[in-house]
């Protein structure tokens, strides 16, 4: 299959998950004059804030400049886990091993969360502990891996084994890595129908929503009264008692204090055409959630009903916004681990904006009495939906319940103000070093 077929026959843009859950058509209800609790992003987080904030007896409004979860909730690849994008070792030599425990803890206490908010709301949303491979890219990348593995069982309770390359055909079938570490505990989600199902539960609680709704700014009259905050919409104003802001990659203009400090990264993802049921489950036994450990890194599933193969990753040294190279470089990489799908056509071929912080971890924080939640890092699915709970309690005064280790002063750097002008330079490096390192 070359380009030219691709061009002929061009994948879907749409994400494979709407296809489930298509994004909510709202009817557009006039604006409150006043709510409790204004939480601008309809993600994970602002839902997971919405939900706990009404329960908590708050009236609450969802602000969406476009509709309801079309962002990265609805674009990513459901992988759900217990891990941060820096690891446990890093974070120890960062930090020191109580602080370092603190935030581990707390990714444990997020996938209870995750649990507890299915469990609650009876979401249909397939998820599932599959076990979940990260796959080494070269052998000092299996050392590293092995190294954080023996330094987390020492330190802490944790399950994990590392796969040598001799027997990783157990776990996947390629021979592309130079082993892995696998943690059975880990597995995936359908992002879409997690987010529906947290959307259906905000609404059931009274949330109300305004999409198709931009926010141009908001304002702390700094009044003595009992909503002191101005959110001001292209559809008028809406005051409020307090403010959230869970926009992550998305931020833009809206808040300025807060792009400077979140990178938004593309990531795309492609879906397979239908496999025959053997070829599926010989490339990805059981449907585990992989990764590797390339700087690009790919991610990499069989869709809930185990019929297609989801690749994703960094598809190029800069955001590629034509659809016919997005999907070739990143189905480049797709056979250069599963060459059988090499005549495979490609039905579904999408982006989306991942968040990074300068730090690599997500945070709350509160600026200027606004509260903010972001920073994801690639592991939204489950971190997300946690600390948009936590910073809900903090919005609502319950200072004890909210208390996270992160909770903290993101970082910025100077001359940075959310335009990540030196993401084509860093993207070529990463590029450069996954191909000198390699295979």
């Amino acid at each position: 299959m070359d380009i030219q077929h691709i061009r002929d026959n061009p994948p879907s843009s749409t994400p494979y998950w709407w296809e489930a859950t298509p994004r909510p058509e709202l009817t557009q209800e006039p604006l409150p004059e006043q709510v409790d609790i204004a939480i601008v992003g309809s993600g994970y987080a602002g839902l997971s804030a919405a939900i706990s904030a009404a329960k908590a007896g708050a009236s609450v409004l969802v602000i969406e400049s476009g509709r309801i979860g079309e962002g990265a909730s609805t674009r990513n690849g459901g992988a759900v886990g217990e891990s941060l994008r820096l690891s446990y070792s890093g974070m120890l030599r960062k930090y020191g091993k109580e602080h370092a425990n603190r935030f581990y803890d707390a990714t444990r206490d997020a996938h209870r969360y995750l649990r507890q908010l299915i469990a609650e709301h009876n979401i249909d949303c397939d998820y599932r502990i599959t076990g979940r491979l990260m796959a080494a890219h070269n052998p000092a990348d299996y050392e590293s891996l092995a190294a954080d593995l023996e330094i987390r069982r020492r330190e802490r309770e944790y399950e994990a084994q590392m796969i040598p390359r001799s027997e990783l055909r157990n776990i996947i079938g390629t021979d592309a890595y130079h082993g892995g570490r696998y943690t059975p505990g880990e597995g995936n989600i359908d992002p879409g129908k997690w987010h529906q199902g947290l959307f259906m539960a905000a609404r059931g609680l009274g949330v109300q929503f305004a999409d198709q709704t931009p926010v141009t700014g908001v304002h702390n009259t700094h009044a003595p009264s009992h909503a002191p905050f101005q959110v001001r919409t292209t559809r008028g104003p809406v005051r409020a008692r307090s403010v959230i802001m869970a926009i992550n990659a998305y931020t833009g203009a809206v808040d300025r204090w807060l792009a400077r400090r979140i990178v938004p990264v593309q990531s795309q993802i492609i879906a397979t055409e239908p496999l025959p049921p053997d070829l599926a489950e010989r490339l990805i036994p059981q449907n585990r959630q992989m990764g590797d450990t390339r700087n690009l890194h790919n991610y990499f599933r069989r869709s809930p009903d185990g019929r297609r193969i989801l690749f994703g990753g960094r598809a190029g040294a800069t955001e590629i916004n034509d659809i016919v190279q997005r999907t070739m470089a990143l189905r480049g990489q797709m056979i250069s681990v599963f060459p059988e799908l090499e005549s495979a056509a490609i039905t579904h071929s999408w982006a989306g904006f991942v968040a990074y912080t300068f730090d690599v971890t997500p945070h709350i924080t509160t600026h200027r009495g606004i509260h903010y939640v972001g920073g994801c890092c690639g592991s939204g699915v489950v971190m997300m939906p946690y600390l948009g709970h936590k910073v809900a309690m903090k919005a609502l005064g319950m200072d004890a319940e909210a208390e996270t280790p992160f909770d903290r002063r993101y970082r910025y750097v100077p001359g940075y103000f959310g335009k990540p002008w030196f993401m084509p330079a860093i993207m070529k490096y990463f590029a450069y070093q996954d191909g000198r390192s390699g295979r």
